[in-house]
C-alpha cells in the first residue's frame, strides 16, 4: 500500500528535493510550507508520517507539533508518528521534541539514502536495502504526484518580490543570483507561469562534496562555493535565476529550456569547474529536474 507522506517547511528547496525522493519512491507526498496550513490540512486528512522542519518564521516545529497532538486527543485519534527536519545539532532541542512525542530526527541537507532510511524505518520498519528487495512490478511503479495544494501563495506579494528583486539587480545581463526568499517567489511565479502558457522549464539542484583539504590551494571552501557561483552567472541567460540555498548547495531554475541547450549548459559547468583545478578537491552531485505543466521527469547524474 502507498504510504502517505506531508512534509511541512518554510524553505521550498526542502520541499522540493524531499517530495521528489518521495514522490519517486512510490508514496504520496503533500507539501505545505507553515504548521498553520498542517493543522488546516489535518482537518480532513490523515497521512502516515509528518516531516516538519523545527526552525519556522510563525509557528514553529515544536509549536506546531504541540498543536498537532493537542488536535489528535481532542479528536480521539491515533498520534501520528512525526520526524523532525534540523538544520543543525541541538541536543536541548532534541530533548524537549521527544518529551512532546517526536519519532525520529533528519539532518539538512540530506543524502536521499539517508534520508529514504529514516522514512523506512518510521513507516515500514525497513530499510532502504529491504525495500530494494520488493518485485519488480512494485519498483516499476510511476512516481507519485505531489500535492502543493497546502503551499500558501501570495501572489501579489511575490509579483512585488519579483519587481523589486529586478530592480535591486544591478547587472541586467546575467542570470540572477538572489537570496532564498526572492527564489522562493520567483520559483513560485514560474510554476503559475508554466501551467498558464504550458512551456517548458528545468530545475538542477548541485551539492558539494568535500574530497581532500582545500587550505592545501590557499581556499576556503565558502570561497569556492563563491568562484562556483560566478561561474554559474558567467554561463547562465539572463532569464535564468540562481540561489546559494546552502552552503554547499546551488539550486537553478531555467524557463524555457530544452535539453540540448540544457546539456550544453550543464557541460560548460563541468569543464568550467574541472578547468579551475577544484574537482580534485570538491566534487559536483546534481539533480535535474524538466517540468511542464503536463509531465516532469527527474535525471540524477553524479559531475566532476
Amino acid at each position: 500500500m502507498t504510504k502517505w507522506i506531508a512534509v511541512v517547511d518554510d524553505d521550498m528547496t526542502t520541499l522540493t528535493v524531499a517530495g521528489r525522493v518521495l514522490s519517486n519512491n512510490n508514496m504520496r507526498v503533500s507539501a505545505m510550507n507553515s504548521g498553520r496550513a498542517l493543522l488546516s490540512f489535518l482537518k480532513d486528512n490523515k497521512p502516515d508520517l509528518i516531516l516538519i522542519e523545527t526552525d519556522m518564521p510563525g509557528m514553529d516545529g515544536a509549536e506546531t507539533l504541540k498543536k498537532l497532538r493537542e488536535f489528535e486527543s481532542a479528536k480521539g485519534l491515533k498520534a501520528t508518528p512525526v520526524i523532525f527536519l534540523m538544520a543543525k545539532d541541538d541536543e536541548e532541542a532534541e530533548k524537549k521534541a521527544a518529551e512532546l512525542g517526536v519519532n525520529d530526527f533528519i539532518r539538512k541537507p540530506f543524502a536521499p539514502e539517508t534520508f529514504l532510511n529514516v522514512i523506512y524505518k518510521n513507516v515500514l520498519g525497513k530499510n532502504s536495502s529491504d525495500e530494494e528487495k520488493k518485485s519488480d512490478s512494485v519498483k516499476n511503479e510511476p512516481a507519485q504526484p505531489i500535492d502543493h495544494t497546502g503551499v500558501e501563495v501570495d501572489e501579489k506579494a511575490d509579483m512585488e518580490h519579483l519587481n523589486r528583486t529586478l530592480n535591486e539587480t544591478g547587472d541586467t545581463n546575467s542570470a540572477l543570483w538572489v537570496d532564498n526568499d526572492a527564489f522562493a517567489s520567483i520559483y513560485r511565479f514560474f510554476a503559475r507561469y508554466i501551467e498558464s502558457y504550458k512551456v517548458h522549464a528545468c530545475k538542477v539542484l548541485f551539492n558539494f562534496s568535500i574530497l581532500k583539504d582545500v587550505s592545501e590551494i590557499g581556499k576556503k571552501f565558502d570561497e569556492m562555493m563563491a568562484d562556483f557561483g560566478n561561474i554559474l552567472v558567467n554561463i547562465l541567460r539572463k532569464s535564468d535565476v540562481m540561489v546559494q540555498s546552502k552552503p554547499n548547495q546551488f539550486l537553478l531554475l531555467l524557463p524555457e529550456v530544452d535539453e540540448e541547450h540544457l546539456e550544453n549548459v550543464l557541460d560548460r559547468i563541468e569543464k568550467s569547474w574541472t578547468e579551475s583545478f577544484y574537482s580534485e578537491y570538491v566534487a559536483i552531485i546534481y539533480e535535474r529536474e524538466l517540468v511542464s505543466s503536463e509531465e516532469s521527469v527527474l535525471d540524477e547524474r553524479k559531475g566532476s
